[in-house]
C-alpha cells in the first residue's frame, strides 16, 4: 500500500508542480534551466519538474503521511471504534465505556479483530477475498486524503502567490476530493462490518474476545 501510496503522490505532485509554476515566473525559470528531458508514460518531461514531487513522494514514503494524518485528525481512530470496537464490544455485552477501550486500541484491535482478519495469515477466520478488498479499498481512501493534503498545499501556495482565482478552483478541487473520501469511507465500512459479523459467528471467539475486554477491568 506504501507503494501505491507513494507512486500516487509523484503523480499528483507532478500535476500540482506543473500548476504552481505556471503561476510563478520565477519557479518556471528555474525548473526549466534542467533542459534534460525524461520520458513519464509517453511524455517528454524536463527533470527540473521531475526531481521536486519525487522528493515529495519519497519524503511522504518516510513519515508515513496518511499516519500523521490520521493521528491528527484522528481518522484511524474514528473508524476503529466505530466499525470495530464499538460492535463487538456490545455484541459480547462488554461493560467497558469508551474511554478506556480508547485508549487499549491498539492491544483490543490486535486481539480482538487482527487476529481473526489479518492479511499476513495464511489461513485467517475471515476470507482473504474478503481482507483483500477492504485493504484495496483503505488504500484507495489514503490515496484520496494524501492528495487532498497535496491539493491544499497547492491552495496556500497559490494565495501567497495572490492567484486567487486558480486558488478558487484548487479550494474546491480539494474539498470534492474529501467529499469523495468520505464515499470511499462508506464503502470501505461496509467490508469491515462483514468482517466483524464473520469474527463473531463464533461462540467460543465471542467468549474469546470478551475476555480480552474482562481484562482490561481488573
Amino acid at each position: 500500500m506504501l507503494n501505491k501510496l507513494a507512486t500516487a503522490n509523484f503523480f499528483v505532485g507532478l500535476i500540482a508542480f506543473y500548476f504552481i509554476s505556471a503561476q510563478s515566473v520565477s519557479l518556471n525559470e528555474i525548473a526549466s534551466r534542467f533542459s534534460l528531458d525524461v520520458s513519464v508514460l509517453g511524455f517528454k518531461i524536463p527533470v527540473g519538474f521531475l526531481v521536486p514531487p519525487l522528493v515529495m513522494a519519497i519524503l511522504f514514503r518516510i513519515i508515513k503521511l496518511h499516519d500523521r494524518i490520521s493521528d491528527a485528525f484522528r481518522l484511524r481512530a474514528f473508524y476503529d471504534w466505530e466499525y470495530v470496537l464499538k460492535p463487538i464490544k456490545n455484541a459480547v455485552e462488554s461493560d467497558l465505556d469508551k474511554k478506556v477501550v480508547m485508549s487499549n486500541r491498539g492491544r483490543l484491535m490486535s486481539k480482538v479483530f487482527y487476529k481473526y482478519a489479518s492479511s499476513r495469515d495464511e489461513h485467517p477466520v475471515v476470507d482473504k477475498h474478503l481482507i483483500e478488498m477492504v485493504l484495496d479499498q483503505l488504500t484507495w481512501y489514503w490515496m484520496i486524503i494524501e492528495s487532498s493534503f497535496i491539493v491544499f498545499g497547492v491552495f496556500c501556495i497559490l494565495l501567497y502567490l495572490e492567484a486567487f482565482e486558480h486558488a478558487l478552483v484548487v479550494f474546491y478541487f480539494g474539498l470534492g476530493l474529501i467529499v469523495f473520501s468520505k464515499v470511499l469511507q462508506g464503502s470501505c465500512s461496509k467490508y469491515t462490518i462483514q468482517e466483524v459479523e464473520v469474527i463473531l459467528e463464533s461462540a467460543p471467539r465471542k467468549r474469546e474476545i470478551k475476555e480480552q475486554f474482562d481484562a482490561l477491568q481488573n
